[in-house]
């Protein structure tokens, strides 16, 4: 008898997953790998005026597997030394599966400390779904990469939100005298997300007072450079926004995921989509210049429509996790290589100008370059 209902179990994780290739919320299109050109729209000429750099942020995410001689992190560490006024944004999945673990210490350890090595400059690390656990969310696993980051020995690295909370948390990280501040808002609505609000932050964790203090926050810094920033893309044309992962394996064992667990992270699970509805709703009011992300393992920049002047998608800072991607209607760059994207932040013939580019880590120069939207985003009804 244990055998039979072996089988039957079985057979029902095979028709599961095989429920993956009808998964209704599946996009398609052309996909852009590594190996060919990435999508991308026509370009800006490179401006001949004189750009005056006052504060340069990296953006970079799903860094977390270790890797000898990292590429990508050398490219990093050497775009963060060319600007005197630099910060790093590792934008969650720092460490990859569960976070650190007491039992996995010193890998764990060893991951993180290459990633802080990487660079001198200020660096700030948000949590995203592996930071807190893979099948299990863990308390322990955020509060051990808190105290590591704190105690990095050279005092340049902080881990908010802090102690399991969502945020939002603010941190200014450029401006002054006559400077334009730049200002982050961080965010980590991984407990919303994977339905588990009860735990972190003294089980304070709620949805209402989460997008709240967002509101708020937006208003109170319209006058900045906005970034939002959180591990969770609100729009993406790679596997979490519901692109086949270019396996129907992987599919299939994704949607066997979904179906114990009740997602697998992805833009359309519930509690995702709740929190998707949520935010965009109040960024449509206060729209910042940029929402920025990782999650999705590729490189893309989008239209904001309406809730943001763009959208970064950068979660491409591991090599073994690179994945797929296409292009969405509001696409403007879109590519599966290793990288990060740098925001520089200045002034060119006395206006403030912000320039977002595309750093691939094979490339030897940027592979798209853009100026920021001028002016805020045409705010829209809350």
């Amino acid at each position: 008898m244990k055998h039979i209902d072996t089988r039957l179990a079985i057979l029902l994780l095979l028709a599961v997953g095989a429920a993956g290739c009808t998964n209704p919320h599946r996009i398609v299109g052309p996909t852009y790998s590594a190996e060919g050109p990435p999508f991308k729209v026509t370009q800006r000429e490179e401006a001949t005026e004189p750009f005056a750099l006052n504060q340069r942020l990296l953006l970079i995410g799903d860094a977390g597997l270790f890797l000898d001689d990292d590429p990508t992190l050398a490219r990093l560490g050497a775009w963060s030394r060319d600007a005197a006024n630099s910060t790093v944004l590792f934008l969650g999945d720092n460490l990859y599966n569960e976070g650190l673990v007491d039992d996995d210490r010193e890998r764990g350890e060893r991951v993180l400390a290459q990633q802080l090595a990487a660079t001198s400059a200020r660096k700030i690390l948000v949590p995203g779904n592996h930071d807190w656990g893979l099948f299990e969310m863990r308390e322990s696993s955020i509060e051990n990469q808190q105290a590591f980051v704190a105690e990095w020995q050279d005092g340049s690295a902080e881990f908010v939100p802090r102690d399991g909370c969502m945020g939002p948390v603010v941190r200014r990280v450029g401006g002054g005298g006559s400077a334009r501040a730049v200002t982050l808002v961080l965010l980590d609505p991984t407990p919303i997300i994977l339905e588990n609000p009860s735990i972190g932050c003294a089980g304070k964790n709620d949805l209402d007072s989460h997008v709240a203090a967002l509101d708020a926050i937006l208003a109170e810094h319209e006058d900045d450079w906005l970034v939002v920033a959180s591990h969770y893309p609100l729009e993406t044309g790679g596997p979490h926004g519901g692109l086949s992962y270019g396996s129907w394996l992987v599919d299939g064992l994704l949607n066997i995921v979904r179906f114990w667990a009740g997602g697998a992270g992805d833009t359309y699970d519930e509690g995702y989509s709740e929190w998707i509805t949520a935010v965009t709703k109040v960024m449509r009011k206060h729209p910042p210049e940029v929402y920025a992300a990782g999650h999705d393992h590729n490189l893309q920049v989008l239209a904001g429509n309406e809730y943001a002047g763009v959208e970064v998608v950068s979660g491409a800072g591991a090599k073994d996790r690179v994945s797929s991607v296409t292009h969405l209607p509001n696409t403007l760059f879109a590519h599966a290589a290793m990288g990060f994207v740098v925001l520089d932040f200045g002034t060119r013939e006395g206006a403030d100008v912000a320039v977002l580019r595309v750093v691939e880590a094979q490339a030897n120069s940027p592979v798209f370059e853009m100026d920021l939207p001028t002016g805020r985003p045409s705010a829209g009804e809350p």
